[in-house]
């Protein structure tokens, strides 16, 4: 019985373990973009939630999705919220990783792009195609993401559950307008915005697969 009850002990210890080594896999995985590369980063402090956010240079959803993006993460950072976004890359180079990062001036740390690959515990919470953006709470645990295993659910869920878990004063515990925003379909590609981009974002992004 003693025994039983220390491998139950050593299961919970565990599975409150195995949340929480991803928030550290994060922690230690940040780089920030300089003139000519990227550097390691270290948060001062390690944020309550984190917004992972997934997307890429040719992905012409993300881009629209940027604004959005950035205007929540102002919102809610200039409220009080303990948060911040980190960018997960599905560049398909670093070289295209650091110029989206720079053409959108992310004001957040990325995932190392040349140690991606050795991160499935990341990478696997990317859903099939980007944009997604996935919550993760101080104790490692998604409590958001646009994908549902194989369903894509959208960002709008996803932003209205960061606003809820930011924890804000009772002044700020309403959506913004901009949150609210988000229950509208994405704009479409602006003009001459084509070629190669589309037919990847064909390939890959759910709400081309629905035409």
């Amino acid at each position: 019985m003693c025994c039983l009850a220390g491998a139950c002990l050593l299961a919970s210890s565990a599975s409150l373990a195995q949340p929480r080594a991803l928030r550290n896999t994060i922690a230690d995985a940040l780089v920030v973009p300089t003139g000519t590369g990227f550097v390691a980063y270290r948060w001062p402090r390690e944020p309550e939630t984190i917004a992972l956010y997934f997307g890429a240079d040719w992905c012409v959803p993300c881009h629209a999705f940027m604004p959005e993006l950035k205007q929540v993460h102002a919102t809610l950072r200039a409220a009080g919220a303990d948060t911040q976004v980190v960018y997960v890359s599905l560049d398909e180079s670093e070289r295209e990783m650091r110029r989206y990062m720079r053409r959108q001036q992310m004001p957040w740390p990325a995932i190392d792009y040349r140690r991606l690959r050795a991160l499935p515990a990341v990478r696997a919470l990317g859903g099939i195609a980007p944009p997604n953006l996935v919550l993760i709470d101080r104790h490692g645990r998604v409590i958001a993401s646009g994908w549902q295993g194989r369903r894509y659910t959208g960002l709008a869920p996803v932003l209205k559950a960061w606003t809820a878990s930011a924890a804000l004063p009772t002044e700020h515990t309403g959506p913004s307008p901009r949150v609210q925003d988000m229950q509208r379909p994405l704009p479409s590609p602006p003009p001459g915005h084509g070629g190669k981009d589309d037919r990847k974002q064909e390939r890959f992004h759910p709400e081309f697969q629905q035409r």
